[in-house]
């Protein structure tokens, strides 16, 4: 089944550095508070989580949603002990949506599977992201903020993979970075001229 989603991807900063300095035990407790924080806003957010790595994927039907779900996330994070710090993506596309067989999730498999260019969109959004940022592209950008909340342009980016430019912003409180995001190997930012886009450091 193909439909319209919003997916948000978190990446923890230096996971593996810090898994270093604190231990197995101390690291793995972290995470225990890390999922139980994450998991508890899936659900207030109404999303489905996809996967967990260094952070956490999870489809929503709406884009408010999944920008109510990030901004709750990237506070939530400053409270645990010791306190985390992610990048997040967003983006909203069509993706192919599978549930697996119940003998299947039984035996370990994601109850939910997606595929389509959503997934690598949103990986590359992310990717641009300081840590405590919060990026989206301009499809997911939710009809109203809320209260203390403010978005930031920065400009078009050219992403690997995908044909077009593509319009990144920034949302997040008064904590969050609000800065340009540096040109990445798998994506910079462009500016239109009369003959076409051109990078921007140019």
């Amino acid at each position: 089944m193909t439909v319209t989603r919003t997916l948000c991807l978190t990446d923890v900063v230096d996971s593996t550095q810090l898994a270093k300095e604190l231990g197995d035990r101390r690291n793995g407790e972290l995470w225990d508070a890390h999922d139980r924080l994450a998991r508890s806003l899936v659900a207030r957010f109404e999303g489905v989580e996809l996967e967990r790595t260094d952070g956490i994927m999870v489809m929503f039907a709406r884009p408010a949603d999944a920008v109510a779900f990030a901004l709750a996330y990237q506070e939530g994070l400053r409270t645990l002990d010791p306190p985390l710090v992610a990048r997040a993506g967003i983006h909203t596309g069509p993706l192919v949506v599978r549930e697996n067989p119940a003998e299947h999730v039984a035996r370990g498999a994601k109850r939910v599977e997606v595929d389509g260019l959503a997934l690598a969109m949103t990986a590359r959004v992310m990717s641009l992201a300081l840590g405590g940022q919060t990026l989206l592209t301009v499809d997911s950008v939710p009809p109203a903020l809320a209260a203390g909340v403010r978005l930031v342009a920065h400009g078009h980016w050219r992403l690997k993979g995908v044909a077009d430019p593509v319009e990144v912003l920034e949302i997040g409180a008064d904590t969050a970075p609000f800065a340009p995001p540096p040109d990445a190997p798998k994506a910079y930012r462009v500016v239109r001229r009369q003959d076409g886009w051109v990078p921007a450091r140019q």
